[in-house]
C-alpha cells in the first residue's frame, strides 16, 4: 500500500459526499462545463498535463497544468474537477479544494484517502483530504532552499515537481531546483532525503543525502520501499534503497537513444521526466527527449516498450513499438500492473498500454490544443508580452497576446478563448477564418461600428495591417511587406510602413495610422486609400515628431501621443493642430498642475474616459496619467506618482499605489472602468471606477515551458 500510482482508499466517493450532495442542481454538479467537465474524456482538449495517478477502483487523475486543475476520469470515462479553479495562484486553504487556487499543478500521490499534489509554481505542496479540503503540507511558497529540521510548512521548496509515500506515511518531495529530494515526516518536519542540492552527478554507492542529483523529476516508491528518480538533467534513474544508499539503475549520462537489449545502466537516456514501477519490480521510464517509454526488468536489461522516437501522431491500436509518443512525461501503473498511463504530452493525450496484448489506447484529449488558459479562467492564462486591448461592440475584452501570437478574448464571465492566430510565427491564412491563420505578434488593435478588428504585424523588413470582419474572416488591410513611408494617395495594401504603434477608427469608419519614424498621421478611408491626415498644419510642427499613440474623442478630435518631443497633440475635427500636454522637457513631473506645463517622458497608449478625460500610459515611466477637463494632470496608475518604479503589485488596493509594468495600451467600458495590458508584467489589468486596481488575466507564468532546465546547445563542428 506504500506505493506512490495507487493505494487502496474511497477518495472520490468521499469528496463527492462532502462537496457534491444531492440538493445540487445539475450545472452545480459540474460548474466548470467550459472546460469539458462532465464529458467524456476523449472529446476534452487537454493541452498541458504534468502529472497522473490512478486509485485502486480504476479512477484517474491528472494534473491539468494548463488549466490549473486537477481533474479526475472515472471508470466511465467522464471528466471532473476535483480541485482547483482555474485562476493561476495561490488561495483556498482551509476550504473546498475545487474553490483553491493552484499554479502549475504537477505530480500526484495517495494516502489513506489524502491526494497530495506539487503544487509545482506555488513552491508548495498541498493537500485534499476526504472531505475535499485543502491545505498546505510543505512549503512556504518562497521558491528557495531552507527549512531542514524545522516545521515542513515553514520551509522554502523550489518548483517541486512530484510526491511519494511510504508506508509509514512519510511524504517524499522532489525538491527540483533545489536538486534534492526532501523528506516531511509524519510529525510534519521536514528533512533532505537525496541530493548535496548543487547540479551535478555523482555520488553512487554511498549515502543519499550525500549525492549529487540534476533538476530531478518524478519520483515513486515499490513494494520494497526503493526510492527512484527521475534525475531528468543526468539523463538517468537512480535509486535510493530503504538503507539509504544511491545508485543508478539506468542511463550512463548520455543524452542520446541507443542502449536496447543490454544492461540499463549502459544505456543511453534523453532527460527522463518519471518513473514508475509494477507490483513485479519491472521499472518504466517516460524517456521524453527519446519519445519513448522504456522498460527495465528484474534483471537489468533495458527495452523500448512503446515509441518509434518519431514524434508525429499516428494512431491509436497499433502495436505499442508502431505507435508514436511525442515528449512523453508521467506515468502511472494501473492497479494488478495490468497497465501503463502515459502523459503523451505533446500529442495531447492520456493513453493506456495494456500489457497482455501490447497495444495502445487514447482515454482522454482529443490531440488538439489551446493558448495557455483558453476555455477557463483569464487568470489561469498565460500571456506574453501583451499589448492591444480594446473592447468589442459586446462588452468583450480583446487582447493581443503579442509573444504568443495570437489575438484573445475574454467575455463578462471572466473566461479566455482564442479567437485569432493558431500560434505559428508567420502572417499566412488571409481569407480564411482568423482562428485558422498565423498571426505574427500582433501588436496594437482598433474595432469599427461593425465589429471588424483591425491590427498592426511586423511583416518582411516593414509592418502590415490585417482585418478580422464580424464573420470571423481574416484579410490584409494595408501594408506591402516593405519598410518605408511611401505610397501616399494610392491604395494602402501597397504603402509601406516602417514600425506602426498604433491604429484608431475615427467617426466616419476611416482608419488612421501612427508610424514611429513617419512624421505623419496617415488615414486610410473606406475605399482603402491611404492619404497624409491634417497635411498642412501638421506639416508646421517643429522638432522630431514620432507619433506613438492614437485615441478620438467622441467629438471626432484625434489625439496623439508624441515620443519624439514628448507632447501630446490634438488634431480637432477641423483638422487644426493644438498642443494639449506636454512642456517638451524629456522628465517626469508636473503632477497636479497643467498637462502643458508637466514632463511626459514617454507618451505612449491613449484612451478618452466616459466622462471626456485623456489617459496617457507612460510605458516607460511605468504609470498612467489622466488630463481632466480642465487641463490639469495627475498619476491615476503607478506607484505614488513615482515614475521608474517598474514591478508588480497593489491588486485589491489604490491604483496610485500600485506596481506596474510596462503599460503599454487603454480602453475603457460603457461603465468607466480601465483596462490596461500591463505588458511587462503579462498581465491584463483592471482599475474600477473608484479607482482599486485588479488583474483580470495573466499571472507570473510567461510561457507554456517553463520546466526549470537549462537550454541545451549542442553545436557542432563540420569540416
Amino acid at each position: 500500500m506504500w506505493r506512490k500510482k495507487y493505494y487502496s482508499i474511497v477518495f472520490i466517493t468521499a469528496i463527492l459526499s462532502s462537496l457534491y450532495n444531492s440538493s445540487l442542481v445539475a450545472k452545480e454538479l459540474f460548474p466548470y462545463k467550459e472546460i469539458g467537465d462532465g464529458q467524456n474524456a476523449l472529446s476534452v482538449i487537454l493541452t498541458l498535463v504534468d502529472g497522473i495517478t490512478v486509485d485502486p477502483e480504476g479512477n484517474i487523475y491528472i494534473s491539468h497544468r494548463s488549466q490549473n486543475r486537477i481533474r479526475k476520469i472515472n471508470k466511465n470515462g467522464i471528466i471532473t474537477t476535483v480541485a482547483g479553479n482555474g485562476k493561476a495562484g495561490f488561495g483556498g486553504d482551509g476550504g473546498p479544494a475545487i474553490k483553491a487556487t493552484l499554479n502549475y499543478p504537477a505530480g500526484l500521490a495517495f494516502d489513506n484517502g489524502n491526494l497530495y499534489i506539487a503544487d509545482r509554481s506555488n513552491h508548495r505542496v498541498r493537500k485534499v483530504d476526504a472531505s475535499g479540503i485543502i491545505t498546505t503540507v510543505a512549503g512556504n511558497g518562497i521558491g528557495d532552499y531552507s527549512g531542514d529540521d524545522g516545521p515542513a510548512i515553514q520551509a522554502s521548496l523550489n518548483l517541486p515537481s512530484d510526491v511519494a509515500l511510504d508506508s509509514q506515511a512519510n511524504l517524499y518531495i522532489s525538491d527540483r531546483s533545489n536538486h534534492r529530494i526532501r523528506k516531511v515526516d509524519s510529525k510534519g518536519i521536514i528533512t533532505t532525503y537525496a541530493g548535496l542540492g548543487v547540479a551535478w552527478y555523482g555520488g553512487d554507492h554511498g549515502p543519499a543525502e550525500e549525492a549529487f542529483l540534476k533538476f530531478p523529476f518524478g519520483i515513486t516508491f515499490d513494494k520494497k520501499e526503493n526510492l527512484y528518480i527521475a534525475d531528468r538533467g543526468n539523463s538517468r534513474i537512480r535509486k535510493v534503497d530503504n538503507k539509504g544508499i544511491i545508485t543508478t539503475v539506468a542511463g550512463n549520462g548520455l543524452f542520446a537513444s541507443r542502449g536496447d537489449y543490454g544492461p540499463a545502466i549502459q544505456a543511453e537516456l534523453s532527460y527522463p521526466t518519471d518513473v514508475a514501477v509494477d507490483d513485479f519490480g519491472n521499472i518504466y521510464i517516460a524517456d521524453r527527449n527519446n519519445n519513448r517509454i522504456r522498460m527495465v526488468n528484474t534483471i537489468g536489461v533495458i527495452t523500448t516498450i512503446l515509441g518509434t522516437g518519431g514524434s508525429h501522431y499516428n494512431g491509436d491500436q497499433g502495436l505499442a513499438l508502431q505507435t508514436n509518443v511525442h515528449l512523453p512525461f508521467a506515468l502511472a501503473v494501473e492497479p494488478g500492473s495490468q497497465s501503463l498511463l502515459v502523459v503523451d504530452r505533446s500529442h495531447f493525450r492520456i493513453r493506456r498500454l495494456t500489457f497482455s496484448t501490447m497495444r495502445v489506447q487514447t482515454i482522454a484529449g482529443n490531440g488538439k490544443s489551446l493558448s495557455q488558459g483558453d476555455q477557463g479562467q483569464a487568470l489561469g492564462a498565460t500571456l506574453n508580452g501583451p499589448r492591444g486591448i480594446l473592447i468589442d461592440n459586446e462588452g468583450n475584452i480583446i487582447v493581443a497576446d503579442q509573444m504568443h501570437h495570437i489575438i484573445r478574448k475574454i467575455d463578462s464571465k471572466g473566461f479566455i478563448t482564442n479567437i485569432a492566430g493558431n500560434g505559428k510565427r508567420s502572417n499566412l491564412g488571409d481569407g480564411k477564418p482568423a482562428i485558422q491563420a498565423s498571426i505574427l505578434r500582433p501588436a496594437t488593435m482598433a474595432i469599427d461600428r461593425e465589429g471588424t478588428i483591425y491590427f498592426a504585424s511586423p511583416s518582411g523588413n516593414g509592418w502590415i495591417i490585417r482585418k478580422i470582419d464580424s464573420k470571423g474572416t481574416i484579410s490584409l488591410f494595408a501594408g506591402n511587406s516593405k519598410v518605408g513611408i511611401e505610397g501616399d494617395d494610392g491604395p494602402a495594401v501597397e504603402a509601406s510602413f516602417y514600425a506602426i504603434k498604433d491604429i484608431a477608427v475615427g467617426p466616419q469608419g476611416n482608419v488612421y495610422v501612427a508610424d514611429a519614424v513617419n512624421p505623419f498621421i496617415r488615414k486610410i478611408d473606406k475605399q482603402g486609400i491611404i492619404t497624409k491626415y491634417a497635411r498642412e498644419p501638421w506639416s508646421k510642427l517643429e522638432g522630431n515628431i514620432h507619433p506613438n499613440g492614437l485615441a478620438f474623442d467622441p467629438e471626432g478630435n484625434l489625439f496623439v501621443s508624441d515620443s519624439g518631443s514628448c507632447k501630446v497633440w490634438k488634431i480637432t475635427a477641423a483638422g487644426e493642430v493644438e498642443h494639449v500636454a506636454g512642456s517638451g522637457a524629456f522628465e517626469d513631473s508636473g503632477d497636479g498642475g497643467p498637462a502643458l506645463e508637466a514632463g511626459i517622458r514617454s507618451p505612449d497608449g491613449l484612451a478618452i474616459s466616459p466622462h471626456g478625460e485623456l489617459y496617457v500610459a507612460e510605458e516607460r515611466a511605468h504609470r498612467i496619467r489622466k488630463i481632466d477637463k480642465n487641463g490639469i494632470i495627475t498619476t491615476v496608475v503607478g506607484k505614488n506618482g513615482k515614475a521608474g518604479s517598474g514591478g508588480f503589485g497593489g491588486d485589491g488596493g489604490p491604483a496610485v499605489d500600485a506596481l506596474v509594468n510596462g503599460p503599454a495600451r487603454l480602453a475603457f467600458d460603457s461603465e468607466g472602468n480601465l483596462y490596461f495590458t500591463d505588458r511587462m508584467n503579462n498581465r491584463i489589468r483592471k482599475v474600477d471606477t473608484h479607482g482599486i486596481i485588479t488583474t483580470l488575466a495573466g499571472n507570473s507564468n510567461f510561457s507554456y515551458l517553463k520546466d526549470g532546465l537549462e537550454v541545451n546547445l549542442i553545436v557542432h563542428d563540420f569540416p
